[in-house]
């Protein structure tokens, strides 16, 4: 998912078992600033061990993919710096 979708209320991202941070795969998909970039969230569990051509994220020894819940909180709803 780029980084401007609005995100759907379940999304699911790839976590390196030694490190525990989430590990993004790199998009070719161009976006409207004229830069590429790392996808963290995916639709699926297929999608996110598929995100790499080589087949990176199908070693399970090293990743796993965690479920994540989205929810939008409205903290302030006219900011003034």
């Amino acid at each position: 998912m780029k980084p401007k979708e609005k995100k759907p209320e379940i999304v699911y991202r790839i976590i390196n078992k030694e490190s525990g941070e989430a590990q993004g795969s790199y998009s070719h998909a161009y976006l409207s600033r004229g830069a590429y970039c790392d996808e963290f969230d995916f639709n699926s569990v297929s999608e996110a061990r598929a995100a790499n051509c080589h087949g990176l994220f199908e070693d399970r020894d090293k990743y796993k993919i965690a479920k994540y819940k989205i929810t939008y909180e409205l903290i302030e709803d006219d900011c003034a710096e």
